[in-house]
C-alpha cells in the first residue's frame, strides 16, 4: 500500500507526534508499503526521502508553523498534482491543523480511503491556552468553506446511535464539572498552570464562567466533527482518549492502535557527558521529565511538588528537557518553589535523540504529572530505559501502553511529593517497577505498530470501496 501523510508538526519540532509518524512510516518502508509526508516547510529541515514540505508560516504559538494554502481557493493544486502523482492508496492525517485539512482535501479530490489519527485531546488543549470559542467557530468555517460544507452548518455530520447518547452524556459531564469548578472558587478551568503563575506575580486569579468552557468545547466537538465525520477510519493510541472524550465517529470506525516505540540506546560515556555537561552530581538523584515544558504537561504541579522534594531529599534533583515555549511563566513557577529548590532544577531544553537517550540513562525516576497526553510515548522510552515513572492520569495509567506499571500519585502537590519520595527511599521496588514497565513497552514495537496499522488500512479500503486496480470513485 501507498500511503501518504499529513502532519502539520514534524523536524526540527520534536514531539510525540512526529515521533509517531516517522516511527510508522520507517517500519511501514521496511515492510514494502511507500509513503510520502507532506508537512510544513522549515528553514532548518534536513531534506529526507518521501517528505513533501509546503510554505508555511509561524504562528507563533509552540513553535508551530502553519501553512497558509487554505487562504486561496487555488492554493492547493500543485501539491494535489504531485500527491496524485505518487499515486496512493490511502490518506492518513495525523494533525487538525491546515495541513491535516489538506489530506481530507485530497481524499476527498482523489477519491481515497482516509484515516485519522487523534493523537491530540483538542478539548484539554483547549481549555490549558483558553482558546476562544469566536475563533475555533471561525476556522471551523473557513474548514468549512474549503470543503464545500454549507458554512452555517459545518456541524451538521450526524452522529447516531449509542455514541451520540455518549456523546450527550459526556458533553454535560464536562458543563456540570466546570460549573462545580467555577462555584468551588477554582482559580482557572484552564489548569494548575496560569494560578500557580498568578499567585507568584502577586495577581489575584481570574474566574472562568463554566458557559464560557461550555461554548469552547461545543466549538471544540463542531471542529472534531468537521475533520473527522468523513472519515473511514479513526485511530486512538490509548483508551484513555476515549474516556476523556467522545468523537464524534461511529464505533465501527474507531481503532485502537498504540504506537511502537523502539528503545533509544545511549553508552555510559555518554551518560557521564550529560552529567558533566549540566553539573550533576554523582550522589545527584536524578528526577526527569521529557516533554514540552509546557502548562498543558502539568509541570506547574511538578515544579511545586519539587519544591516539596527538595526541602525532603538534599540529593535530589529535577531535569527538565523539552522545548520552553513560556519563558516567564516556567522562570515564574521556578522562583516560587524558593531558592533551595530552584538552584537543584535544570532547564536542558529541546534536545536531539542521542541526548535524549542519555537523560534517560542518567535518570533515577522519570517523573510525568500531564493529565492531557493521549498516550505519552515519553513513558514508553522511560520504561525500555529501565526507569520507574511517577504519574497522575489514573486511566493512562490503568490503560495506557505500560499497563499499570508505573507508580500513581493524586495531581496534587503534597501527594505527587510524597509518591517520589517513597520510589527514591525504595530502590529494590524502584527496580521491580523498572523492570515491570520495561517488559509492558517492549510488546508495542515499530513492527507489530506498522503491521496492525496495515490491517486498518485494509479496513479502510474495503469498507470505502474506492479501490479498484487503482481505478477511483470520487466522494
Amino acid at each position: 500500500m501507498r500511503v501518504v501523510h499529513f502532519s502539520d508538526t514534524y523536524l526540527p519540532r520534536r514531539d510525540g507526534v512526529i515521533t509517531s509518524i516517522r516511527t510508522l512510516t520507517t517500519a511501514l518502508a521496511e515492510q514494502g508499503h511507500p509513503g510520502m509526508t507532506i508537512v510544513p516547510r522549515h528553514p532548518d529541515q534536513v531534506a529526507e526521502d518521501g517528505l513533501l514540505t509546503l510554505r508555511a508560516l509561524p504562528c507563533g504559538v509552540a513553535n508551530l508553523r502553519l501553512s497558509p494554502w487554505l487562504l486561496r481557493e487555488t492554493g492547493a493544486g500543485a501539491t494535489l498534482d504531485q500527491i496524485e502523482a505518487f499515486r496512493p492508496d490511502i490518506v492518513h492525517v495525523h494533525t487538525p491543523g491546515t495541513i491535516g485539512l489538506l489530506g481530507v482535501v485530497a481524499a476527498r479530490k482523489l477519491g481515497l480511503p482516509m484515516i485519522h489519527t487523534y493523537h491530540t485531546d483538542l478539548h484539554a488543549y483547549a481549555d490549558a491556552y483558553r482558546v476562544p470559542a469566536g475563533a475555533l467557530n471561525a476556522i471551523t468555517k473557513l474548514y468549512a468553506r474549503r470543503l464545500g460544507v454549507p458554512v452555517h452548518e459545518p456541524h451538521l455530520i450526524p452522529v447516531t446511535g449509542p455514541r451520540a447518547v455518549r456523546y450527550a452524556r459526556r458533553a454535560a459531564a464536562r458543563t456540570r464539572l466546570v460549573a462545580g469548578r467555577a462555584a468551588s472558587g477554582a482559580a482557572s478551568v484552564a489548569g494548575r498552570a496560569a494560578s500557580v503563575a498568578r499567585r507568584a506575580t502577586g495577581r489575584r486569579p481570574a474566574r472562568i464562567a463554566p458557559e464560557r468552557v461550555s461554548s469552547r468545547h461545543e466549538a471544540v466537538d463542531n471542529y472534531n466533527r468537521l475533520l473527522l465525520g468523513d472519515a473511514d477510519a479513526v485511530i486512538v493510541p490509548t483508551r484513555a482518549a476515549l474516556n476523556r472524550i467522545t468523537l464524534p465517529v461511529p464505533d465501527e470506525r474507531i481503532f485502537l492502535v498504540p504506537t511502537g516505540v523502539a528503545a533509544r540506546p545511549t553508552t555510559p560515556q555518554a551518560v557521564a557527558a550529560f552529567r558533566a555537561e549540566h553539573g550533576i552530581a554523582d550522589t545527584d538523584r536524578v528526577l526527569l521529565f521529557v516533554g514540552r515544558v509546557n502548562r498543558e504537561k502539568g509541570v506547574d504541579l511538578l515544579i511545586e511538588s519539587f519544591g516539596r522534594i527538595a526541602a525532603r531529599d538534599p540529593h535530589a534533583r529535577l531535569v527538565l528537557v523539552g522545548a520552553v515555549f513560556e519563558r516567564r511563566w516556567l522562570a515564574a513557577l521556578i522562583e516560587a518553589a524558593g531558592p533551595d529548590a530552584a538552584a537543584r532544577i535544570t532547564v536542558a531544553g529541546e534536545q536531539p535523540s542521542h541526548v535524549v537517550a542519555a537523560a534517560y540513562g542518567s535518570a533515577d525516576a522519570f517523573v510525568f504529572p500531564s493529565l492531557s497526553d493521549t498516550q505519552a510515548l515519553v513513558l514508553q522510552e522511560a520504561a525500555l530505559a529501565g526507569v520507574p515513572a511517577v504519574m497522575c492520569d489514573e486511566v493512562l495509567h490503568g490503560q495506557g501502553p505500560l499497563g499499570g506499571a508505573a507508580v500513581l500519585a493524586r495531581p496534587e502537590p503534597g501527594h505527587f511529593a510524597d509518591a517520589v519520595l517513597e520510589l527514591l527511599a525504595d530502590p529494590e521496588r524502584a527496580r521491580k517497577v523498572g523492570e515491570a514497565a520495561a517488559v509492558q513497552a517492549a510488546r508495542h514495537t515499530p513492527a507489530a505498530y506498522a503491521e496492525t496499522m496495515c490491517e486498518v488500512y485494509s479496513f479502510a479500503s474495503a469498507a470505502a470501496g474506492r479501490l479498484n486496480d487503482r481505478g477511483r470513485t470520487r466522494r
